[in-house]
């Protein structure tokens, strides 16, 4: 029953604020209930459960774990659960899921690389995954792919950054992307309804006026139309009508030095310009700088805290007119794989929201297929090979179709059509042709050379047989030796004893 009783308020606010779209100026503004804790350089963001939290922050030396949140229903505050750790000048973005992640800053001591996440339902902290490199007075918003892009910043080791670090929440993990152009510090980062990533002013040895847009999808910058005043530490809030509100501000880096802007500059992402109202009405009341700018659920714009000669606890609300309707806003979740390889089944998911009415349809095309799917998500197995960028529509309840958002996904050949491959395989069939035949070659020679052995072998053991026959021949041969030459002694002596008989019977006396 409550949570039928807070739509039926948001939406009764909805249609008093159409209805005041003609009355009305667009800002104005009204002072609101002030923040209990006077405070700048804190983290502001708006809630899922339609609450505006303070988180943080200091007060010219006093650093902040205090948490206080507003309810713009009730125009009261109420104190939440403390911070792990006191920080001032982090960056703040809030995950798809909800919960509200309070990014680096400087920690009285060093620049932490601390990630503290805030869940709003529970009340509680935890601590994620650091980021790679820490820094102060950094800005950073969450991307059509739910990631959280943090930009710029400043530290001791490297002064003015330029860095893009990517927060995954799903992953608790990091990246880095493409470097903006310019160094600085003090800058504004918002999302534009287009998906682009907007990084305004800021400061790198003086007040800029620069705006560079980075493309998640496609990793690059681009220039944009130049802020019409060169300022740093302002507050920074999309409206409902897709223009972006650029509030207060200063041009000097000291910690609550002025001047102090209450001015109010409005940049539209569909025509690239700028723009400055009129109406008194559209002037905030409080000029400050310091101060951080959420978008509320009711799509009013709060500007909270800051500096302007003391830290002040200012709560200020802008109303923002909507046309008669306003067309929803499509968001690409995700696209995986990808790359990926033809005939692979590749997801897609994506869901679109609508600040006066409900979502009726979706739309999903790709610029080499055509129409894909009717569904926020979906599975396909039939891209064609190529750059496909793929663009996402959704369509309200009132007809009204939102821009499209686009991403890219790239579709491979198989790599066994790849020329390259074919070549290596052909050349791997014929280094495999080369290898088998070697190999019977060798397979050849080893059996000869087995067969060579066996021959060696038996020529070697005929051999030791001719040797020991030969010896035993010579053997016989000296054993017959010795009997010839014993033989031919006897011989001998009987020549010499016949001869010597026969000479002795010749020399007998006579008579």
């Amino acid at each position: 029953m409550a949570t039928l009783m807070v739509s039926i308020v948001f939406i009764g606010m909805s249609q008093l604020m159409l209805g005041q779209a003609t009355s009305m100026p667009s800002p104005s503004w009204r002072t609101k209930t002030a923040m209990p804790t006077a405070r700048g350089q804190g983290a502001v963001m708006a809630g899922d459960d339609g609450l505006i939290y303070a988180m943080g922050g200091w007060a010219g030396g006093a650093l902040f774990t205090t948490v206080e949140a507003y309810n713009p229903l009730t125009n009261t505050w109420a104190t939440k659960a403390a911070m792990p750790t006191a920080v001032r000048g982090p960056t703040v973005a809030k995950a798809p899921n909800g919960i509200i992640y309070v990014i680096s800053g400087w920690d009285g001591t060093d620049f932490t690389t601390d990630v503290q996440a805030y869940n709003t339902t529970s009340n509680t902290w935890s601590t994620k995954a650091a980021i790679p490199n820490g820094v102060w007075e950094a800005s950073a918003t969450t991307g059509n792919d739910g990631k959280i892009y943090v930009i710029g910043g400043y530290n001791a080791t490297d002064s003015y950054q330029n860095m893009t670090q990517i927060y995954d929440p799903s992953a608790d993990s990091w990246t880095r992307g493409a470097d903006m152009p310019t160094e600085r510090w003090g800058l504004s980062v918002v999302k534009g309804a287009d998906g682009l990533i907007y990084a305004m002013g800021g400061y790198n040895g003086s007040a800029l006026s620069v705006v560079e847009a980075y493309n998640p999808s496609t990793n690059t910058w681009t220039t944009k139309a130049s802020m019409p005043t060169p300022k740093l530490e302002f507050g920074v809030a999309p409206g409902p009508d897709k223009k972006i509100y650029l509030i207060g501000g200063g041009t000097n880096l000291g910690n609550n030095v002025g001047p102090f802007f209450n001015t109010v500059e409005i940049y539209d992402p569909a025509t690239n310009t700028w723009s400055i109202p009129g109406w008194s009405e559209s002037i905030m009341p409080t000029a400050r700088k310091e101060l951080g700018a959420t978008t509320g659920k009711n799509g009013m714009i709060y500007a909270i805290g800051g500096a302007n000669g003391a830290y002040i606890n200012t709560n200020e609300e802008a109303f923002i007119a909507l046309p008669d309707n306003v067309p929803p806003i499509a968001y690409i979740d995700s696209i995986s794989p990808n790359p990926a390889t033809r005939g692979q089944s590749i997801s897609f998911s994506g869901h679109g929201t609508d600040s006066d009415g409900s979502i009726a349809a979706y739309k999903w095309r790709s610029s080499l297929n055509g129409t894909l799917s009717t569904s926020a998500s979906f599975s396909l197995s039939t891209l064609a090979v190529g750059m496909h960028t793929i663009y996402f529509s959704a369509k309200d309840n009132s007809g009204a179709w939102s821009d499209e958002a686009a991403a890219t996904v790239t579709v491979n050949k198989p790599i066994t059509e790849d020329p390259t491959y074919q070549q290596l395989l052909s050349t791997d069939q014929t280094l495999s042709q080369r290898i088998n035949e070697l190999k019977t070659k060798a397979d050849s020679l080893t059996q000869q050379n087995t067969e060579l052995t066996t021959k060696v072998e038996n020529l070697t053991e005929q051999n030791a047989n001719l040797t020991d026959n030969v010896n035993s021949l010579m053997q016989k041969l000296d054993t017959t030796t010795m009997m010839l030459l014993g033989a031919n002694i006897v011989i001998i002596v009987l020549v010499i004893v016949t001869i010597a008989i026969a000479y002795l019977s010749k020399r007998k006396p006579t008579g």
